[in-house]
């Protein structure tokens, strides 16, 4: 299985390394691949911070279903629709389908539109929170960092920002 790592007792590094990808929109060459950026909250509420690449899919779910080990998944939230950090959208839905989708309103309307996803849908604001339990999670709009419906997802207890792809993608 790719690596699973624990960043603290309860956040894990869920994400993928793709070596199989070797241009970034059939342009750019990726020499080393790319990854893609997923991470999990264990608490009262357990939260997974966007997907990956739709080829991906299958090792993705179990990786997260090893960490869940039985546990529900109550929340994906969706920094960033650009189809490799959210290809798997539509799996995780079949495999959590009471899960709720968080994001904002230009968010919902890339999942329309590109997913046809108009339902379990919690939209977040600027400054809006979630209480997980232990963990709280802020969100920050950032439009046009990356796409237009880019924002950022600040974890108050741990003091952890979940950025999407903005930074970059990290390779492990």
């Amino acid at each position: 299985m790719d690596n699973i790592l624990n960043i603290t007792d309860s956040i894990y590094y869920v994400g993928l390394n793709d070596r199989d990808t070797h241009l970034f929109e059939n342009m750019w060459p990726l020499p080393k691949g790319v990854t893609y950026n997923s991470y999990i909250i264990k608490d009262e509420k357990n939260v997974l911070f966007d997907t990956v690449k739709a080829t991906k899919t299958h090792l993705f779910i179990e990786k997260i279903n090893n960490i869940l080990d039985g546990g529900k998944l109550d929340y994906l939230v969706i920094n960033h629709m650009e189809p490799d950090h959210s290809g798997s959208i539509s799996d995780i839905l079949r495999a959590y389908p009471e899960i709720k989708i968080v994001g904002n309103k230009k968010t919902f309307e890339f999942l329309k539109a590109l997913y046809g996803i108009e339902s379990n849908l919690y939209e977040v604001k600027d400054g809006d929170e979630i209480n997980l339990g232990k963990h709280k999670l802020k969100f920050y709009m950032t439009p046009m960092v990356h796409w237009p419906e880019t924002m950022m997802t600040y974890e108050e207890t741990e003091k952890i920002l979940f950025a999407g792809d903005a930074f970059g993608d990290l390779e492990l």
